[in-house]
């Protein structure tokens, strides 16, 4: 079962791979489905979030704990673990798509590159080809949902976050270096690499296990935190 988030990644990264290096879409098209690529994960994710809580409502889904080191989202009342994801992800995904907008407009305006433009054809190609893979993943873990911990997805919470910022920041570096320097279109293909290299290094490594397996992996500081967060919760609640 551990193949499968392998797969999904190279499913994922092969989809652009292709547009760029034979379909030669534009630097625009390809900035564009890397960014509805993490908002369709992210919105994703928040649905497994969701569905996780009402069928296995855990303390942590309800009044999440962080780990240490890390800013509560909601000040010092309760905190859904829903939020605590959630907002911070969708306010980066959104900022990042002003920037993006603003990216593309002065360099449309100015002429820099036509490697700006957004192709729409070629755009819904490459968001019907990730749009099946991450329908998939998420289909596939629906049907094991009800035997995961909160710490799995949890755990996926924060990959996913991460993963988010970085690949946003090497796109960007990538797309303006095309864009504003005029680089070859092969410049760009480093960030590909990159961003396949990421989403590989990213795959959540406890996607796939059970409770019982976890709880032998987890690091002995957080199991107190672990534990609490675990708990179950009035059904009231959920």
């Amino acid at each position: 079962m551990r193949l499968r988030p392998v797969l999904t990644a190279l499913g994922l990264n092969a989809v652009p791979a292709w547009g760029w290096f034979v379909g030669e879409w534009s630097a625009g098209t390809m900035l564009v489905l890397y960014w509805l690529e993490t908002l369709i994960g992210t919105l994703f994710l928040a649905c497994l979030i969701i569905i996780h809580r009402r069928i296995r409502p855990s303390r942590g889904h309800w009044d999440y704990h962080a780990p240490q080191g890390q800013a509560s989202q909601t000040g010092s009342g309760r905190s859904t673990y829903l939020t605590t994801f959630l907002v911070p992800a969708v306010t980066f995904t959104a900022a990042h798509g002003i920037f993006l907008a603003a990216l593309g407009f002065i360099a449309i305006k100015n002429n820099l590159s036509p490697e700006a433009r957004v192709n729409v054809h070629d755009l819904l190609a490459g968001l019907i080809g990730i749009a099946l893979f991450q329908s998939a993943d998420f289909i596939f873990d629906l049907i094991w949902l009800r035997d995961r911990p909160f710490a799995w997805i949890e755990k996926l919470g924060q990959i996913t976050f991460a993963r988010v910022i970085v690949v946003h920041l090497t796109i960007i570096g990538g797309m303006a270096a095309v864009i504003f320097t005029g680089a070859n279109r092969n410049f760009f293909g480093v960030f590909i690499f990159l961003k396949n290299l990421m989403d590989r290094i990213g795959s959540p490594k406890y996607k796939n296990t059970t409770f019982a397996q976890f709880w032998k992996q987890t690091d002995d500081q957080e199991d107190a935190r672990v534990a609490r967060n675990e708990k179950p919760m009035e059904a009231s609640v959920a």
